[in-house]
Parts: C-alpha cells; structure tokens; sequence
C-alpha cells in the first residue's frame, strides 16, 4: 500500500498500552482497549470542529501494547469517512482495523483510515518534522507548518522515545498538567492563530 504524504498538521499520540489486535470490547477500551479511551478522544479533539472536520490534520495513534506491537493508525482528515465525534463509534474504526490488518503490512480498513505495522523512529522519517508537547518544554511558540506534534497518552513518552525525539523542539502549554486531549485542542487554538 502507498504513503500518502502528510497534511500540514499531524498529531501524533503514544498509545503505550494500547492493545494491537481486536481482543477488547467496545464498552471497555479503558481496561480491555490499554487506555484505548485517551486515543480517541485525542482523534475527536485533533479532527472535529463545530458541525465538521478539520480536513488539513491527520492523526497517527501509535498502538504499542500486546501482542503484537507497533502498529500505526492513520486518520487522514483530507479523505477519512464514517467519523464521528464519540467514542466508541471512533474505537470502533480502530477495532474494525485491526481485525483487517492481520498478518498484513498495512491495509486500508475504511475511506481514510489506514493501518500500518511501522515503530516510532521509522513514522517520525516519514512525516513532517516534529516537536513534542511537553511540560518540560522551553518554548511556547510553534515552528511553521507543515509540522507533526507528538504527546503521550496518559503516560509521558519513556526515555527511548524521547531518544528517537532528540532533535524535535519541545514545546509547554502552559504550567498545569493537562489531559492529551486538552493539549491538542490548544495547540489547534495557537496554530489557528498563526
């Protein structure tokens, strides 16, 4: 399957429990998912505006829990269908991506939503350049676009992806810890502001 080439905005989520087969229920993505719930909310805050979708944002969930990780989830908000701002119903594109996957390399699950068996360090070579949000972060001003923002689940990423982030600027939000998808949504309003 191709790479397509990113949008101006990525949003790039460490998903550090995320179970990478379909063995969770829809009704238990906290438990069962590995903290599925943080991800797509992430997907919601990162790709909906009032009444639509920012269609210059894609948003890569790298899935790295049991059994068989990584595995990237790819929402391209130029061409992806059938998303919805709740929860379940954007696990359950996840879900459905999973079972596709299988044994594959990657695979388109549904218009916009794609699937690859790709870690960390080989993602960040093919997207444009990063910067991690970060509370430890010396900037709050943002690099021009096209950019890929990377933050952590409900966990902060562990010094071997901070490793493959070395040379990525880090940017503070502010001085109060907040969740993932709070952090995307302030990074839109800076970016909107630009």
């Amino acid at each position: 399957m191709g790479w397509r080439v990113a949008a101006e905005r990525n949003f790039l989520i460490l998903g550090h429990r995320a179970h990478t087969v379909p063995d969770w229920k829809l009704d238990d993505l906290c438990g069962g998912g590995g903290r599925l719930d943080v991800l797509v909310r992430c997907v919601t805050a990162a790709m909906w505006v009032s009444h639509g979708l920012r269609r210059d944002t894609d948003v890569w969930l790298l899935l790295q829990g049991p059994p068989a990780p990584p595995v990237a989830v790819h929402f391209c908000g130029a061409t992806v269908r059938y998303l919805n701002p709740d929860e379940r119903s954007t696990a359950a594109l996840v879900r459905n991506g999973l079972v596709k996957l299988r044994d594959r390399d990657s695979v388109e699950s549904s218009p916009g939503v794609t699937l690859h068996r790709i870690d960390l360090a080989e993602l960040l070579t093919r997207l444009p350049p990063a910067v991690l949000l970060d509370e430890a972060g010396n900037s709050n001003v943002f690099p021009e676009l096209p950019l890929t923002l990377v933050l952590g689940d409900d966990r902060d990423p562990t010094e071997e992806e901070r490793e493959s982030l070395a040379g990525a600027p880090r940017i503070c939000l502010g001085d109060r810890s907040l969740l993932s998808s709070a952090c995307i949504t302030l990074a839109h309003h800076a970016l909107d502001g630009a």
